[in-house]
């Protein structure tokens, strides 16, 4: 079940896919599809499985601003400047998603039955 509407989400996500993906060349890949072993990334390889406290503790961002510092700052690193100049924008969606999440959450209470993590 959906708890943010379609239109909405499409009205906010359609432009900034399309401002991010804008620098790619016909036919390639907007985003990392494999591994790619010169870069940090989702799909490196681990050097241990099993996860220590450390792996808990990681840097928070706690507004938009933040996260859009840090983003654009991540795509800097990774030789992105193009996708760094849309982190304003990438940080401005992530705040407005998480107002229409919200206001979309429903206001009566939870079924005893249900159980809440947050």
């Amino acid at each position: 079940m959906n708890s943010i509407d379609d239109a909405a989400l499409r009205t906010l996500v359609a432009p900034l896919f399309d401002a991010l993906t804008a620098h790619c060349a016909p036919g390639q890949a907007p985003f990392p599809l494999r591994p790619n072993p010169r870069l940090a990334s989702y799909y490196t390889q681990r050097t241990h499985t099993a996860m220590s406290f450390d792996d808990f503790l990681v840097p928070s961002c706690l507004d938009a601003e933040g996260f859009g510092a840090r983003l654009a700052a991540h795509w800097r690193a990774h030789g992105h400047p193009e996708l760094a100049a849309h982190a304003p924008q990438v940080a401005e969606a992530a705040r407005a998603l998480h107002e229409l999440y919200v206001a979309a959450r429903p206001r009566a209470e939870l079924s005893p039955y249900v159980y809440q993590m947050f």
